[in-house]
């Protein structure tokens, strides 16, 4: 590399050669110094876009600079554009022909690119140039294996043996390859044989694992103690060792190797929280040892407290766990300490919504519009929270104050819609209500909601009933077992005069309502009664009165008892 020299003096000089302006320097080399500084200066702060014109301000005058080409196709990598990485390295290997990093790199970034023939040829060449460089044999051994040419990949495995000899990594990679063919037969004698040779933590913990697998408990438990004593923290082996312990139902060593592993920071924080889902599934498992489950997802917890899936899946655990409090102040804190987290703050607005804490919402949803201000969903749950404390002018208002905001989004212009068709209803004003609705369907014609809450509206009043009956079906036709749609839909068709059909929708309602309404059963015994099933009808009735005190509906039902006698 040309500017060897250069990238070690980074190093010693002091960054406060930034005030020195460039027009003081006076020579080509001395500003390619000071603009290759401020190159990796803005790349090691990540804004790239600095680092990037620095880099291009050498290259204007010295387009053979190697080590700005080399950072500008790292540069064009995390910015995600693969193609230009490629490019840029490309031009680095052409300009420092001597390089290898420069000439694996762009090996590995044809293969990024879909560009494997290419790859393998590169690959191939650079053998040639270096045939003691293992790492060559390796990824180009991976490119065989990934297209399956299992006996390219092993011949190149038999080269590094040749001088290096059989390693623990040349044995592994064969022990893979005969997994990968399917062979376990002739795998785990491999495998066996490499634990006498390299007993490290790593071959013991794979051997253990396959005799785990063959239902050898006791051989696997062997090769877990083994790796463990070697490195009392390696946490393949740990894991092993507690999924053993569960296996044979000792619970009390389980929850103590699985502690381990959840408070190990070094293990990806998603696949502790695969491993506790599927932990909650089994829900006997759980009821049983609630305790110690709870212990673990705390100890997960405490280990990845800024990662936001791990925040929101233990609220969730402990909203399951009927620690409702303790879920709420989890995620607050999470909002308070991160309060420009537009997700965290998603997050502990979701979980007060679900559990019906309406002035909560409100103050949170308030909260967060101080650091996102007039951000529309926040306008929204704020909004629901109000229309929930039956504030219904106040939500009116919010919503209303949306709708600007909308303009250029059909989707959120159309929900605040909906949901100030539903408002206005509730405040009695059934002509804007109407209009929110037919407003609403313009832009997105299968809203069910919308259809829904429109067609049953429409029922009450005896208006347009072909056109209630036309939305109801297509709500039922799009979600046949939703309760709520299929008595709308029932209802209309009672309105109409079609009592068997109403009936008949009715029974599928009485069959997916996770609870029957007072409405819904009022409904059905209306249908009843007009197809003069009179007992099944008052019967329907009488469930009516025990679940709710209403002097309108005992008066209706005495109408009733009296048309009956007519």
């Amino acid at each position: 590399m040309k500017n060897l020299f250069i990238k070690i003096c980074i190093v010693l000089i002091p960054c406060a050669m930034y005030s020195c302006g460039a027009a003081k320097i006076d020579n080509r080399q001395g500003a390619e110094t000071f603009w290759y500084m401020e190159g990796l200066r803005g790349y090691h702060l990540g804004n790239f876009q600095y680092a990037t014109q620095s880099f291009k301000k050498i290259l204007s005058n010295n387009p053979q600079h190697d080590a700005s080409l080399y950072h500008l196709s790292t540069i064009s990598y995390e910015l995600g554009d693969t193609e230009k990485a490629l490019q840029y390295m490309q031009l680095a290997a052409q300009a420092d022909t001597t390089n290898y990093w420069y000439q694996l790199q762009v090996a590995r970034l044809l293969l990024v690119n879909g560009q494997a023939d290419l790859a393998i040829n590169a690959y191939e060449d650079l053998l040639v140039r270096y045939p003691k460089k293992s790492d060559l044999y390796y990824d180009l051994a991976n490119i065989y294996l990934n297209q399956k040419e299992i006996d390219k990949a092993l011949f190149l495995l038999e080269e590094i043996e040749k001088f290096e000899g059989v390693s623990e990594a040349t044995g592994f990679y064969r022990f893979n390859i005969l997994m990968m063919q399917g062979k376990r037969d002739e795998a785990l004698p491999l495998l066996q044989e490499l634990a006498q040779l390299f007993p490290t933590p790593r071959i013991l913990t794979v051997l253990g694992d396959m005799y785990a697998e063959s239902g050898l408990d006791s051989l696997s438990v062997a090769c877990y103690d083994e790796a463990v004593a070697q490195d009392p923290r390696y946490i393949p082996a740990i894991f092993g060792q507690a999924e053993v312990y569960r296996i044979r139902q000792q619970y009390d060593q389980y929850f103590d190797k699985m502690s381990v592993f959840m408070e190990d920071k070094y293990v990806d924080a998603s696949l502790k929280v695969d491993y506790m889902d599927q932990l909650l599934q089994n829900r006997a498992f759980a009821a049983t040892f609630l305790k110690q489950v709870d212990t673990l997802y705390t100890t997960l917890f405490r280990s990845h407290r800024t990662d936001s899936a791990v925040v929101y899946k233990y609220a969730g655990f402990l909203v399951q766990a009927s620690q409702e409090e303790r879920a709420v102040q989890v995620l607050k804190e999470r909002a308070v300490e991160n309060v420009n987290d537009l997700m965290v703050w998603r997050q502990y607005l979701s979980i007060l919504y679900f559990l019906q804490l309406w002035d909560k919402v409100y103050d949170a949803a308030n909260e967060a519009l101080r650091h996102f201000s007039k951000h529309p969903e926040m306008m929204t749950m704020k909004g629901l929270a109000a229309w929930q404390s039956d504030r219904i002018p106040e939500a009116i208002q919010i919503f209303e104050s949306i709708l600007p905001i909308a303009k250029k989004d059909n989707s959120l212009m159309a929900q605040t819609l909906s949901i100030l068709g539903d408002l206005y209803h509730a405040a009695g004003d059934q002509d804007k209500s109407f209009k929110a609705y037919e407003k609403c369907l313009q832009l997105d014609p299968d809203m069910l909601g919308a259809l829904n809450n429109y067609a049953y509206f429409l029922a009450l009043l005896d208006k347009k009933l072909q056109k209630a009956y036309d939305m109801s079906k297509k709500t039922i036709d799009a979600e046949p077992q939703n309760a709520t749609y299929l008595d709308t839909f029932g209802w209309i068709l009672y309105k109409l005069g079609r009592y068997q059909e109403a009936k008949a929708i009715f029974k599928q309602v009485l069959i997916f309502a996770k609870e029957q309404s007072a409405e819904i059963l009022d409904h059905y015994a209306e249908v009843l009664f007009a197809l003069k099933e009179y007992d099944m009808a008052f019967m329907y009735w009488e469930q009516v009165k025990l679940k709710e005190k209403n002097p309108e509906l005992e008066r209706k039902v005495e109408e009733r008892k009296a048309q009956m006698k007519r």
